[in-house]
């Protein structure tokens, strides 16, 4: 397989199946993480690994954002709010911070927005347009996430400045989610 570029690499890759590959998923999201570091934060990033499936995140930040089209799903970036403050100073610049205010979320949301973003951009070429969401962030303590079964997707766990933090993304065909809903009755709505 000759390639002139990376997109072009990606492309091929993901067309000889008809679907996105694992190996696609994660080179798009290593891409994605490293240029977005490189570029916007002048933060080198180490790709460590797979990400545990669930587990529960002591304290932390996670910043979602949906994606849709043909395929949809979500795409998620996770990290210590230590990562978050860095970050943070290194976007807008200014002291070091020592908590998390409306700032670090607004930054982590449009570090996500932009991450995200581009991994959307290397998979249109297969999947056909595609959207996302604006980012919404959670902070807090004890708490757990998982995504729906069904989704191919991929969870890498990366590493810098001497914090972890993960970068997931999970989608599936529109027609494969459809006819993985089930409808529940919720007593006193009404249903359509």
């Amino acid at each position: 397989m000759v390639c002139k570029d990376r997109r072009e690499f990606i492309q091929q890759g993901m067309m000889q199946q008809g679907m996105i590959q694992q190996d696609v998923l994660v080179r798009s999201v290593t891409a994605a993480t490293a240029d977005v570091f490189s570029m916007m934060l002048d933060m080198q990033v180490e790709l460590t690994g797979f990400a545990a499936d669930s587990k529960p995140a002591g304290n932390g930040l996670i910043s979602l954002v949906g994606i849709t089209g043909n395929w949809g799903g979500s795409g998620v970036f996770c990290c210590t709010p230590a990562l978050a403050m860095i970050i943070c100073d290194r976007l807008l610049g200014g002291d070091r911070r020592t908590a998390i205010d409306e700032e670090v979320l607004d930054v982590e949301a449009e570090v996500t927005n932009m991450m995200i973003g581009n991994i959307k951009n290397a998979l249109e070429s297969v999947t056909g347009p595609l959207a996302i969401s604006v980012p919404a962030v959670i902070h807090g303590r004890n708490f757990q996430f998982r995504s729906a079964s069904g989704l191919t997707g991929t969870a890498l766990a990366f590493g810098t400045e001497g914090e972890p933090f993960e970068v997931r993304v999970e989608l599936a065909r529109a027609s494969q989610q459809v006819a993985a809903r089930c409808r529940i009755p919720v007593p006193g709505l009404a249903h359509v």
